[in-house]
């Protein structure tokens, strides 16, 4: 009866301490889920923290490249009144100065008794003479051999109403010198005595000339070919030729 009685309260010992052993590991696992429970709730509030600060950086930013952005339309609002009041400044002064040239055209146009028109259009043609004088005379130095002394050399002098010409010719006689004059050109020709003809002898240096040479020059403006002189004195040829001016009569206004 004893061993029984015995028997019992060993196994209600046993029982009990498993009890409390389950007691002390549920106790375990509570704290230990109470620690996993403030691990999560402290890694959710850094993670809040971090979110928060983020987005702190990402106004700043935002703020800072909207400002950037305004500060740069301004910057681009100046320059662009600035480039629009030089462009205006620019305008102005070319009006200005077509005025100037179109009352000068016709001042001047008023002087000569002709239209601003026909004023441009004498000084358009004028010119075009002037240039093709300048490439005849290109065109024939181009032409001419290496030595000066292949045709004679001019000069050509003018005043309001003349055109002069000296030319140098050495070495002929004025009735073997012939002037060709039309209205806007003069044609020289000179003949020049034969080769000497010496028995034996070969030319190691040839500078003077020998036979017929020509030589025109183009005229900037007609002449009254008439009215032309010449005169050859001393190796100088000297050709006057008059202009062909216009004749302008004043006509009085009546009352």
């Amino acid at each position: 009866m004893r061993n029984d009685i015995s028997s019992k309260d060993e196994m209600k010992k046993k029982t009990h301490k498993k009890v409390e052993k389950g007691k002390d590991w549920s106790e375990e696992k509570k704290e230990g889920i109470k620690d996993k429970k403030a691990e999560v709730k402290e890694s959710a509030e850094k993670t809040k923290g971090d979110v928060e600060k983020k987005m702190v950086e990402a106004k700043k930013s935002a703020k800072k490249m909207k400002e950037d952005a305004s500060s740069r339309i301004e910057e681009i609002k100046e320059d662009a009144s600035g480039k629009k009041e030089e462009v205006e400044d620019k305008l102005g002064e070319f009006k200005k100065e077509a005025e100037g040239q179109k009352a000068e055209l016709e001042k001047e146009s008023k002087k000569e008794g002709v239209t601003p028109a026909e004023k441009l259009l004498n000084d358009l043609v004028s010119k075009f003479k002037e240039g093709k004088v300048q490439i005849d005379e290109a065109i024939s130095d181009y032409k001419k051999p290496e030595t000066s002394q292949s045709k004679p050399l001019v000069d050509v002098l003018e005043t309001n109403d003349t055109i002069i010409l000296i030319v140098d010719i050495s070495g002929v006689k004025k009735e073997d010198i012939d002037i060709g004059i039309s209205k806007n050109s003069v044609k020289i020709t000179a003949m020049f005595q034969k080769e000497h003809e010496i028995e034996g002898a070969k030319f190691t240096q040839k500078e003077r000339c020998y036979g017929k040479i020509n030589r025109t020059i183009n005229l900037s403006t007609e002449i009254k070919v008439k009215e032309a002189t010449a005169k050859y004195k001393e190796c100088k040829l000297t050709i006057t030729l008059p202009k062909v001016v216009e004749d302008i009569t004043k006509v009085n206004i009546e009352d």
